[in-house]
């Protein structure tokens, strides 16, 4: 966790920042969804990743943690009982099995054990956290559901804000330009326009781009470590590339006909 301090540490300081200068006002009813969505949806997501990850198979662990967007459609559907189209359903489940295909590729067997619970957890919560946002972001715009998530969900890291001072004075100069790297594209960047995704799109909609991660790491390893994709990665890839194409265009038809 000390590692996902040193990722979270700067984002948060600018997110207070942005907090303090602006003097956003926050209803008292919100202020409690809004540690909750900070809460389960990054600092529990990730100890509870985290600590996963440390008894189960990167194969298992991956394919568990991708299928994140059929837990949304699962808790959109039966918990807030939203509806979901029948081609979205199969299109999710076209993305899961490449996913699997996909991780499959380091040969690896699945190891399940106590980890599971973990990953399962964790990625129910981040759906969870993507419902909670909707709503907040409907209301108080982008910026300051983003700030205030992030923020909140910082705060429980500070408890290893020792561990992450004493890394940080030892690092390396790679080492600091990576988790520099990991703060301001992946962590920054990143939440702000997932939260940005999850209030233009829905939180279900949003959740299926999320499909696209394994095939979008399998690119940049190719351009950055230039390593070739096996057979397993380039069919898992293009199961969730034609899935994802396949909802897009159906979608789109569907929005044209209501036009």
């Amino acid at each position: 966790m000390s590692l996902a301090l040193g990722r979270f540490f700067l984002p948060a300081i600018l997110c207070l920042i942005i907090i303090v200068f602006s003097k956003i006002i926050i209803d008292k009813n919100d202020i409690l969804r809004l540690v909750l969505a900070g809460f389960i949806g990054i600092f529990a997501y990730t100890f509870l990743l985290n600590t996963g990850l440390q008894t189960i198979t990167a194969g298992a662990g991956s394919f568990i943690v991708n299928c994140n967007p059929l837990f949304t459609s699962l808790i959109g559907f039966y918990i807030l009982k939203q509806k979901v189209k029948i081609y979205f359903w199969f299109g999710i489940i076209g993305c899961v099995f490449g996913v699997f295909i996909i991780s499959l590729e380091t040969y690896q067997v699945f190891s399940f054990n106590s980890g599971v619970t973990y990953i399962i957890t964790a990625a129910l919560f981040t759906s969870s956290y993507f419902h909670i946002i909707k709503p907040l972001v409907n209301k108080y715009g982008v910026l300051t559901t983003f700030c205030f998530t992030l923020l909140f969900g910082t705060i429980p890291m500070l408890f290893w804000f020792n561990d992450i001072y004493q890394f940080t004075m030892s690092a390396s100069s790679g080492m600091l330009f990576a988790m520099l790297w990991l703060s301001i594209i992946c962590t920054l960047l990143g939440y702000y326009t997932w939260t940005y995704s999850v209030g233009f799109f829905g939180a279900n909609k949003a959740s299926f781009f999320l499909f696209l991660i394994p095939v979008f790491s399998v690119i940049i390893d190719f351009i950055i470590f230039y390593k070739l994709p096996n057979i397993f990665t380039l069919i898992g890839g293009l199961i969730i590339l034609t899935s994802v194409l396949i909802i897009i265009v159906l979608n789109q038809r569907e929005n044209v006909k209501k036009v």
